[in-house]
């Protein structure tokens, strides 16, 4: 229990941090960009966030809980790494196509982003959280260096590539200095994980493609304005998950480790954190505006009442959370699959039917709604699934 805890305020630690600079980097480039060129900028963190998740290829969530069950780094950390290289590759070629140039320089961020990710996987699994929090911590004032000297879109790109460069070699170093039998090199065949790790690659790639397709939805009916506007009012949501990184980071290896306090932690941490949404929902309606121009500036004042509208989608997004950590947890991933493919296809749905019909409302309209049906869609499957395996388990 005390593992757990501690565990906690460390990963809660560190997304506070991560979550402050974040905010304070998007306020930099807002401000510094103006509304159209920070939706340009938006765009492109979008498809690179788009393509981290899909060179990633759901490694993280296998590496901290097989590596959490081993107690120890074992060779499915190198091929991990090999899997995540080949297809940064695969995806920067595709990125040529574009013919954006600031596109492609920060999508060669997915090189050391590969190494850095199983780091940090390495270092949460085996409970070095006071080292994912200095990560963190580096992370976010490499952006805001970027940023404070970035004078374009291009520049800020360029600073960003060079940033993560120099972040994931720091990582490294502190693996090798504090992780038994660590190593990244030589790289190994990832043939043997392959087929373990498509369930967590289709997981991982639906929610981010959730999480991103308002801003790639907005971004092609709306144009650069629209998007920046949106892209700013989902930053300050996203900013609010903090506490469901953090906890839920913090379970999920003590989950997989099958400790006997972790089910009873977890149920105690869906109660807290539905009452801390509650809150910040109810704050954010009553000090949007103030919020945005802190924030942005007045150049985004428009973003003041559909923040104080998306805001409650907090509420619905900690169900479907918690339920696929438990589903994870029981080794279900293929359900949570399931479940992201159909609240995907809801989502879609409604972007093309609200975005053209009423403009900016209608995508905050959208992604409030979505995140609803997608909590019914999750706690539907898991009920439906929970109920089949106690049956299985009764009859055996």
């Amino acid at each position: 229990m005390n593992s757990i805890q501690r565990n906690s305020f460390w990963l809660l630690f560190a997304r506070l941090t991560a979550q402050a600079l974040a905010i304070l980097f998007t306020a930099i480039i807002a401000r510094k960009l103006g509304v159209d060129d920070f939706g340009q900028f938006s765009f492109i963190a979008s498809l690179l966030l788009v393509g981290n998740t899909f060179t990633n290829f759901g490694t993280d969530t296998f590496l901290v809980r097989e590596t959490a069950r081993a107690g120890q780094v074992t060779e499915i950390v190198v091929q991990s790494l090999a899997l995540q290289l080949l297809l940064s590759f695969l995806y920067c070629a595709a990125m040529l196509f574009y013919r954006n140039t600031p596109l492609f320089i920060y999508s060669l961020a997915l090189f050391p982003l590969a190494i850095f990710s199983v780091n940090t996987a390495l270092l949460r699994a085996l409970n070095h959280m006071d080292l994912f929090w200095l990560l963190s911590l580096l992370n976010g004032a490499i952006q805001i260096l970027a940023a404070i000297f970035s004078v374009d879109v291009l520049s800020l790109c360029l600073f960003l590539l060079i940033g993560q460069f120099l972040l994931s070699t720091f990582s490294y170093l502190i693996c090798r200095a504090s992780l038994p039998a660590f190593g990244l090199f030589p790289l190994n065949d990832f043939r043997p994980i392959f087929k373990l790790i498509l369930p967590f690659a289709a997981l991982t790639i639906l929610l981010v493609l959730i999480q991103r397709l308002g801003i790639l939805s907005v971004s092609a009916f709306l144009g650069d304005s629209a998007t920046g506007l949106f892209s700013s009012i989902t930053r300050v949501v996203d900013g609010l998950k903090l506490g469901h990184y953090a906890i839920l980071g913090a379970l999920l290896p003590a989950l997989a480790r099958g400790l006997s306090d972790s089910w009873k932690s977890f149920r105690k941490a869906f109660v807290l954190l539905m009452f801390v949404s509650l809150i910040f929902a109810v704050v954010l309606l009553v000090f949007a505006r103030p919020i945005v121009l802190i924030l942005y500036g007045n150049e985004f004042t428009q973003a003041a009442t559909p923040l104080a509208l998306l805001g409650w989608s907090l509420l619905p997004y900690t169900v479907s959370s918690f339920i696929s950590y438990d589903l994870i947890a029981r080794g279900l991933e293929k359900v949570v699959v399931k479940s992201a493919l159909l609240s995907l296809v809801i989502y879609l749905v409604l972007y093309l039917w609200l975005i053209p019909a009423n403009g900016l409302a209608g995508a905050v309209w959208a992604a409030l709604i979505g995140e609803g049906l997608q909590a019914l869609v999750f706690v539907y499957f898991y009920f439906r699934n929970i109920s089949e395996c106690r049956l299985q388990s009764a009859s055996s």
